[in-house]
């Protein structure tokens, strides 16, 4: 058991495999007091001091714009990045940004000067979020529509990464899944990081593999997982290393 533990601990302090969407609901059927706030609370502070307030030798942090995918369509990649982002905002009092990958590749986002025009506000005030729906996506006539600069053109890419960076203190990418879409691999070595969602119960130890392997051959650095709709109880030792 002790082994157990060593394991575990070391897996989510070096975020291998983060447990996040279930974790509000079940521990809120669990505890309803002081005490199940206080373990939600804990949990989220470990996974941003963890992620992304991990500083490199610069002294700066590893992990500003993180993309978040999957192995194939249905793992809950857009709940994950909506959960992270407001705990995020919340817990850090920072700028954050949830963006859907269709936005970069639409929008004109490659000048910092822009980018606040397509941003919507979200129920946190610190929070925007920009998505191909919002109404300000006619603000500018210099085009509505970048995916072809998107697709083609790599120094676009790179300026539309950097604006998000001058804009904001952290960003979160939905990307669709790599079963589906290039986006992934595309974006891997613009961000500082790529995580996969994994759904409990589903996705197989084969497409786990591959999409490590694929964000890693594209010249991106593998964050971990993110185990997505776990059905079964979680030990309450496993919430206290959390």
């Amino acid at each position: 058991m002790q082994i157990l533990r060593s394991q575990i601990s070391k897996a989510i302090s070096e975020f291998q495999a983060f447990e996040i969407s279930n974790l509000r609901s079940e521990i809120s059927s669990r505890h309803s007091n002081s005490k199940g706030r206080a373990i939600i609370l804990g949990f989220y502070l470990e996974l941003i001091k963890t992620l992304f307030q991990a500083v490199g030798d610069d002294g700066k942090l590893r992990n500003r714009v993180v993309a978040f995918t999957a192995a194939a369509p249905g793992e809950g990649v857009t709940y994950v990045v909506n959960l992270i982002a407001k705990e995020l905002a919340l817990q850090t009092n920072k700028r954050v940004l949830r963006i859907d990958v269709a936005a970069l590749r639409e929008l004109h986002l490659a000048d910092a000067n822009y980018v606040a025009r397509y941003c919507e506000e979200t129920e946190v005030e610190n929070l925007l979020a920009i998505s191909t729906n919002t109404k300000t996506q006619t603000v500018t006539t210099r085009g509505t529509s970048r995916a072809s600069d998107f697709d083609s053109n790599p120094e676009y890419r790179i300026a539309c990464i950097k604006a998000l960076r001058w804009n904001f203190d952290y960003v979160l990418i939905d990307c669709s899944s790599l079963a589906v879409s290039a986006d992934a691999t595309t974006l891997a070595p613009l961000v500082d990081g790529i995580s996969v969602v994994v759904k409990a119960g589903q996705t197989r130890s084969a497409q786990i593999k591959r999409s490590q392997k694929m964000i890693e051959s594209a010249d991106g650095k593998f964050l971990g997982f993110v185990l997505n709709q776990r059905r079964y109880p979680v030990p309450n030792w496993i919430y206290q290393r959390l």
